[in-house]
């Protein structure tokens, strides 16, 4: 089969990148000490990153760096220099979260292969054929697409795809999640996710569960099926994990990738045995295929444990006082560990075999209960030796001549590269001649190089004499040569770095506003008519395409926007087709764009109204006002995790701010109802559940079943009424009250009071006893 295919392993740690290359990986994706999404990972320094680039490429394979986090606006001037000894060392491509970063790599670096991270939330041709446009020469695509959807965006946008196909499923559509930033401060945007997902909440009453814990994604099967569809790049999350974990897991997809390659789809078959390894690697009970197939649903979640499930592997026969009798349903290994509860054996066990164990508490434990090896100390072993201990090491060809006429020439040659070392002339032997065996031992001594003899040819002159270091020192020069011979095309020369305090690098216009636009953003309308006369309000903000609300607003003369679904793939697209929505746009003030996809969608078709970007499309950087705004954005909004100083030094002259409302903490494809056996997507429109935490805090959740995918809503409203002042001196062009959940008179009351703060110095009465202040004073690291 003519088909190339890349598999891509992640490595939190320069072990991890080794094991995944000799395990067989083609490329790896790593972080450095900036910038990259797991900020808690063993990153590597600068040293060990241009060693690991020089190892990947000395075995001809790839290194993808991760530069995906959001940059504030005093981390722009570090990317030039962060990035200029990797570029010049020959690193393969960056991949990015960050429109601001993505504008500045590609200036600075413009033959830097740029890859859009998962983290952009790609599910459609209409953003990567954008991003393509942009100089992105790959998209990772949105964890939640299926195969229909990747098989239309390469063909509509033409671009390489890289697509997950084992580890971890977040619960949220990456990179739209602040539920962890606003709980605790660490965000997932930042590389700092607390992983909140993956705790027990309740829904709706139900007993506690871990609803927001999927399993683990395993696509063996599907391999043929995403070459097929256009996937180029098979990527295996998991640069937390440890380096076994990664090398257990590559030499799996290795194996199936080349049976594909080389036998074709009708010959194609996972071994059952293949996929215990997997789960022996780590499960969260079992596996799904992802969303490849499967819209969401119950069967994709690991409801009863959040962590590594193990595999089933001893049977309780009885229980005794301080101990239990088991029944070995597998092999067994010394130090293996089963659970629960957790139990490290002291010997082995072959299959079948009865044995006894102590067990200090038995509270729990039953007859019949089946115990889980999570811990299969022998597979971890052999991963280990093959993988971690052992050096990978590259065939080439050699020519070795010593002669007492001329000094000892090595010729090595690897693939066309060929280099020429020389040594010391030989000397007349006196006692002890050289042997072409004595010789041989020596020359192929090849130590800590990455190379090994695939073959040596001797030429020895009869007599000759040369001192053993004298060998050593000619092979030495000779494995230094080519290595850097073959290195010396990965080589690049820096450009200059462009001045960033350039007058022309100004984001969006920096007109100094008196008094900001008062925007209101309303889920229902009950209040409308009532917010429809109240002078100091611009506008609203809708979801509804319903032309009476937009006639009552052009009515009252106040401007209409309407509001973009959070996440607009291809069904929603052909909903809006059937509906007529882009001639019905036109008719409004403007657009709130929440997605690339939406962005691109309305730009092919020549929209002509005002697009405003939402809070979730993250303008955290001056370059990247700068990015929109080439691109005809008429305005952005603030994002929601910059406080008020970062907020000055990005600037906020034409944005809008935020100042009230339950901000967004997650979107997911999943749905909350339909776990707990209730869809209601033939139904269509909206249903407003509850979530709560472990702390009894209760977090509103919006089924959306026009578009199927829910939002959950933070468990206390952003109220930022103290801060009226500051706010109006970063010279917004617009501030937003955002209404979801409140009734009628919460929402005119809310209003009401911030009009008395924002416009007449007054002071306000905050009409919250529980709400957050958000990120406006703190911030996120």
């Amino acid at each position: 089969m003519d088909k190339k295919l890349e598999l891509l392993a992640p490595a939190g740690s320069y072990e991890s990148l080794k094991a995944a290359v000799n395990a067989g990986a083609d490329a790896v994706y790593i972080g450095g000490m900036r910038f990259g999404a797991r900020a808690y990972a063993d990153n590597l320094d600068q040293t060990k990153m241009t060693d690991a680039i020089d190892y990947c490429h000395l075995h001809g394979r790839k290194l993808y760096m991760t530069v995906n986090t959001l940059l504030k606006q005093t981390e722009l001037e570090e990317i030039y220099d962060y990035l200029k000894p990797y570029y010049e060392r020959g690193l393969d491509a960056v991949i990015v979260q960050d429109v601001g970063a993505l504008s500045l790599i590609r200036e600075y670096f413009p033959d830097l292969e740029i890859h859009a991270s998962t983290q952009m939330t790609l599910t459609g041709p209409d953003g990567c054929r954008f991003l393509k446009d942009e100089g992105v020469k790959r998209v990772v695509t949105s964890r939640e697409v299926s195969l229909k959807e990747i098989r239309g965006i390469k063909a509509a946008a033409d671009i390489e795809i890289e697509s997950f196909v084992h580890g971890a499923l977040c619960y949220c559509y990456s990179g739209q999640c602040l539920m962890s930033s606003l709980i605790g401060g660490r965000s997932g945007n930042r590389g700092r996710c607390a992983q909140p997902c993956r705790l027990q909440y309740q829904f709706e009453g139900t007993d506690k569960k871990y609803f927001l814990s999927p399993k683990d994604i395993c696509t063996l099967e599907l391999i043929p099926e995403m070459a097929d569809a256009g996937v180029y790049s098979f990527k295996i999350e998991g640069r937390m994990k440890r380096p076994e974990y990664t090398a257990g897991v590559v030499e799996i997809y290795r194996k199936y990738i080349d049976l594909y390659l080389n036998k074709g789809a009708n010959d194609y078959k996972v071994q059952e045995k293949d996929r215990i390894q997997l789960m022996d690697l780590y499960n969260r009970g079992g596996f799904s295929q992802g969303y490849y197939k499967t819209r969401n649903g119950r069967e994709m979640m690991s409801l009863d444990q959040p962590n590594h499930f193990g595999t089933p592997a001893a049977k309780v026969i009885q229980i005794q006082k301080g101990k239990a009798v088991l029944l070995a349903l597998e092999d067994l290994n010394l130090n293996d560990t089963l659970m629960p509860p957790e139990l490290k054996l002291d010997r082995a066990h072959i299959k079948n075999e009865k044995f006894t164990v102590p067990i200090k508490n038995v509270q729990g434990l039953r007859a019949g209960q089946t115990l889980r090896r999570v811990r299969n100390e022998a597979l971890l072993k052999r991963l280990e030796e093959k993988y971690l201990r052992a050096e990978l090491k590259e065939k080439i060809n050699g020519k070795l001549m010593i002669s007492k006429k001329f000094p000892a020439i090595l010729e090595l040659n690897a693939g066309a590269v060929s280099v020429r070392a020389e040594g010391s002339i030989a000397m007349e032997a006196k006692s002890q001649p050289l042997t072409e065996e004595k010789v041989r031992r020596q020359a192929e001594k090849t130590g800590d190089s990455p190379f090994t003899f695939g073959k040596l040819d001797i030429e020895l002159e009869e007599g000759c004499f040369l001192p053993v270091q004298d060998l050593n020192a000619l092979r030495r020069e000779g494995m230094e040569l080519l290595e850097t011979e073959l290195l010396k095309p990965y080589a690049r020369h820096s450009a200059h770095k462009p001045d960033m305090h350039d007058e022309g690098r100004q984001g969006f216009v920096n007109d100094i506003i008196k008094s900001p636009d008062l925007m209101i953003s309303l889920c229902s309308y009950e209040a409308l008519d009532e917010l429809l006369d109240i002078p100091e309000i611009t506008g609203f903000y809708v979801d509804s395409l319903d032309e009476h609300i937009l006639s009552k607003c052009r009515r009252a003369k106040k401007r209409c926007y309407y509001v973009m679904p959070r996440i607009f793939r291809q069904d929603t697209q052909d909903l809006f087709k059937t509906e007529g929505a882009a001639e019905k746009l036109e008719g409004y003030d403007g657009v709130l764009v929440s997605a690339f996809e939406e962005y691109g969608w309305l730009a092919s078709m020549g929209y002509g109204q005002d697009m405003i970007l939402d809070h979730n499309m993250y303008t955290f950087n001056s370059e990247a006002r700068r990015f929109w705004r080439e691109k005809g954005i008429f305005r952005d909004t603030a994002p929601a995790e910059l406080n008020a100083r970062e907020l000055a030094q990005r600037g906020c002259a034409g944005s809008e701010i935020l100042v009230y409302g339950r901000l967004p903490v997650m979107v997911s494809a999943q749905c909350l109802l339909k776990t707990n056996g209730r869809c209601l997507k033939q139904q269509g429109g909206k249903k407003v559940c509850r979530l709560t935490d472990r702390m009894g805090k209760t977090f509103p959740v919006s089924a959306e079943c026009r578009y199927c995918y829910n939002i959950i809503y933070n468990s206390t409203p952003l109220v930022l009424l103290d801060y009226a002042g500051e706010i109006k001196k970063l010279h917004p062009g617009s501030i937003r009250l955002s209404f979801t959940i409140e009734d009628r008179q919460e929402t005119v009351l809310t209003v009401k009071e911030y009009i008395k703060a924002f416009y007449y110095g007054q002071k306000a009465h905050n009409p919250f006893q529980d709400f957050t202040k958000g990120h406006f004073k703190r911030g996120v690291e």
